[in-house]
């Protein structure tokens, strides 16, 4: 499940990821991604990661193939927040195939920082 949170400004999006992902929960965040997209040219995302269990079904694992595909490639910064050692992994196996966004691990303790990094445009 996808849910926006309210920290969000125009250009900068975050959203928290729990339980599983459908396909659905994409039309939450995409329409303020793209609408930030058109505004400024980039975006920034703040993903925050708390029980996080995967996608339902192979149509929510193709709408974020696309998702990568399409609205990532836009993305400036991504700040991931989680709690386990598996989203700073997951950051490092995600760089060299996202060479235009500049990624960053956060913990949970660590939220308000991540925020401040996101929300800083160079």
């Amino acid at each position: 499940m996808f849910e926006v949170l309210p920290e969000s400004t125009d250009r900068c999006i975050g959203f928290k990821i729990s339980g599983k992902v459908t396909a659905d929960d994409y039309n939450i965040v995409l329409p303020r991604l793209d609408a930030a997209i058109a505004a400024h040219g980039k975006a920034n995302l703040v993903v925050v990661l708390s029980g996080f269990d995967g996608y339902d079904d192979l149509d929510a694992a193709k709408a974020d193939w696309h998702f990568g595909r399409d609205q990532y490639r836009q993305v400036e910064k991504a700040a991931f927040v989680g709690d386990s050692k598996w989203v700073a992994r997951m950051v490092r196996i995600m760089d060299p195939f996202t060479r235009n966004t500049e990624e960053r691990a956060f913990t949970p303790d660590q939220i308000d920082d991540a925020w401040a990094w996101a929300k800083a445009v160079a």
